[in-house]
């Protein structure tokens, strides 16, 4: 897959991914999604600096994901458990996607 596949494909993870937090009224986290689609969608429009920009925001998202409180910790609550495991599990094989993309850099 060449780089800019690998950026249009983060570019589509990223928006089911705010999608997904715009649904569950998560305001918090947002704003880094909308940062890192910015800068996925600046790269795309001007077709710069492909690489540079996936390790970007592979950076962007690691901080993110670091330490207590953070992305990581971020799930989806449903009152139905099996609804709630569902959900959950269709937004971790998102943000798995998105680490292998972002790891194969």
């Amino acid at each position: 897959m060449s780089d800019l596949d690998k950026l249009a494909r983060l570019a589509d993870l990223f928006t089911q991914i705010r999608d997904i937090l715009i649904q569950e009224n998560e305001n918090n986290w947002i704003r880094g999604i909308n940062s890192i689609l910015n800068q996925i969608n600046y790269s795309l429009e001007n077709n710069e600096k492909i690489k540079d920009t996936i390790k970007s925001i592979g950076n962007t998202y690691s901080f993110m994901n670091n330490g207590n409180g953070s992305f990581s910790d971020f799930y989806i609550w449903r009152e139905d458990f099996d609804e709630r495991v569902i959900e959950n599990n269709k937004f971790i094989e998102i943000k798995d996607k998105i680490g292998s993309l972002i790891a194969n850099q």
